[in-house]
């Protein structure tokens, strides 16, 4: 697996596939008892079959695993802001994205795509937990 050969520290986000394909809660209609309202059950279904089909966990067991007989480490991340946390300067807020696609700093103007953005601070938390491990 070339990504265990390129790198000896591998972080991820330690998403929680289970909470993310939840079905929602049903919302009942308070003028009428014993009937609900739409909750956009048939579109989150669509999304939760997309985050399964996507395989995630299985890719990161197979990463966990081929990292750890190549003597690599991974590392995984809480993705609390991740994407929302401005690299140079550290404001976290909602309103520094912009987009889905663009992220720029509502303090320091710092501007970049949110993938980006996202990438190196789950990397940077990722050093900063090895670290704290290895002290």
């Amino acid at each position: 697996m070339a990504l265990v050969r390129a790198a000896d520290v591998i972080t991820v986000e330690d998403l929680r596939i289970a909470n993310m394909t939840k079905s929602p809660a049903p919302k009942p209609d308070p003028d009428q008892a014993g009937v609900f309202l739409s909750n956009g059950s048939a579109a989150k279904a669509g999304l939760n079959k997309n985050i399964l089909d996507a395989g995630w966990g299985v890719f990161l067991a197979i990463l966990t695993n081929k990292a750890e007989s190549a003597g690599r480490e991974v590392i995984s991340v809480n993705p609390r802001d991740t994407s929302r946390t401005c690299p140079t300067c550290g404001h976290v807020s909602g309103e520094n994205r912009k987009t889905q696609a663009d992220f720029v700093c509502v303090v320091c103007g710092h501007a970049a795509n949110a993938d980006v953005v996202a990438a190196s601070n789950i990397l940077r938390a990722g050093l900063v937990l090895r670290d704290a491990r290895a002290a």
